[in-house]
């Protein structure tokens, strides 16, 4: 999908938490750190932004909350948890979470102080 001709715009917000708690082993974690560097750096639709450990709790930590936008339709969110995802189309609820998600972005690294605190994680995994 962001490979097409016309990708859709990407803006991940990541916590801290998931570049340094290690899954699948130091490579495995390496080679998905740097697959999210070169995303960041090589496509001019993806935004990537960490929300450091410092930034304390936020909203969205027990779960993934997708926020689309369209331009022939009103906006919609998705929330997934562990065990179930929900489409959230009612607008009261929309803006909510798209409010959630705003200072969540706020509270976040700068996209370029992110892609170097991704690098940096990335060199502590790499195997010598």
């Amino acid at each position: 999908m962001l490979a097409q001709s016309a990708p859709p715009e990407l803006w991940a917000v990541i916590h801290e938490a998931a570049l340094r708690i290690p899954v699948g082993g130091p490579a495995t974690m390496h080679e998905q750190l740097r697959h999210l560097l070169e995303l960041g750096h090589d496509h001019y639709r993806i935004v990537v932004q960490v929300l450091p450990f410092e930034a304390g709790s936020a909203a969205f930590l027990n779960g993934t909350v997708i926020q689309m936008t369209f331009p022939d339709a009103p906006p919609v969110s998705y929330a997934e948890s562990a065990y179930t995802g929900q489409l959230v189309e009612e607008p009261r609820l929309v803006a909510q979470y798209q409010r959630a998600y705003d200072l969540i972005r706020a509270a976040a690294l700068s996209p370029k102080a992110s892609l170097a605190l991704i690098q940096s994680v990335a060199k502590d995994y790499k195997t010598p």
